[in-house]
């Protein structure tokens, strides 16, 4: 027979343990996942399989995936890679834009085909600078085309970035991996350029996100998670212990991310 103390102490345990387990209360729309073997740093999964296992253990619904070997040496041989990871409708493909007149022809033909509802900018910034007269071409042609933008800020200068898109003011753009040393220029950005929203995966900055949100709404932000990068689970735990109503919950999570793709009324 149990004593008082053994029983209570399993209540307690089993208590702790239904604290743990998370369930996403709305639609989850991942929009930063990095696909592939990049050539310094192995994938922690082989297959779109294992990628959606791992959605699956986190409630993510769906993901924006993009090749993580397109982010620093090849957007083209990115690019070709991408399509061996597409097939699955949980999985949408994010399609890397270089510096060189092949990549933006190759996106022409892709875009041409009905496969282009975003694109990521390949090496923003790290060896290249972000300046008109290197991106125009290609920014004025995604801004024609209503096509939404995706910068990494760990691999860009935020002046630059500001720099560049003001002169597209028609681009919608997500600013991807803000970060604590973005905390003073974020509210900068998103007032400078109207028509970009934030990525919330690596913005860790403590209770800023709900004031973000009460200043510019939550139609300017984004769940992502830059897994593998970073886990996928953290963040969107995060985001459901603020003072969202369901509604903001709801679109940071997938809403925002549908209306720029154009699958729904964009915000």
């Amino acid at each position: 027979m149990e004593c008082v103390g053994e029983i209570a102490q399993k209540d307690l345990f089993r208590l702790h343990e239904d604290s743990l387990i998370f369930s996403a209360r709305v639609p989850v729309f991942d929009a930063n996942v990095g696909v592939g073997h990049r050539h310094d740093r192995p994938a922690t999964f082989e297959s779109a399989a294992d990628l959606l296992k791992e959605m699956d253990r986190h409630g993510v619904e769906r993901a924006l995936i993009y090749p993580v070997q397109g982010e620093s040496i090849s957007s083209i041989d990115g690019n070709q890679a991408l399509k061996a990871w597409l097939g699955d409708d949980r999985l949408s493909p994010q399609w890397m834009l270089g510096t060189d007149g092949d990549s933006l022809s190759r996106l022409r033909e892709l875009r041409s085909g009905g496969h282009v509802t975003c694109v990521r900018l390949h090496d923003a910034g790290a060896r290249v600078p972000l300046v008109e007269w290197v991106y125009g071409e290609s920014l004025d042609w995604l801004s024609a085309e209503g096509i939404p933008l995706w910068i990494s800020l760990v691999d860009a200068e935020a002046r630059e970035v500001v720099e560049l898109l003001r002169h597209f003011p028609d681009l919608d753009v997500a600013l991807l991996g803000a970060h604590y040393v973005h905390a003073s220029l974020v509210r900068g950005m998103l007032r400078e350029l109207p028509r970009a929203r934030l990525e919330l995966s690596r913005y860790e900055v403590l209770g800023d996100a709900e004031a973000l949100v009460q200043e510019f709404g939550a139609g300017r932000f984004l769940y992502g998670s830059y897994y593998p990068r970073y886990a996928m689970g953290p963040m969107l735990y995060y985001l459901h212990q603020l003072d969202f109503t369901e509604a903001e919950l709801a679109a940071v999570c997938a809403g925002n991310l549908e209306g720029l793709l154009g699958e729904g009324p964009k915000t």
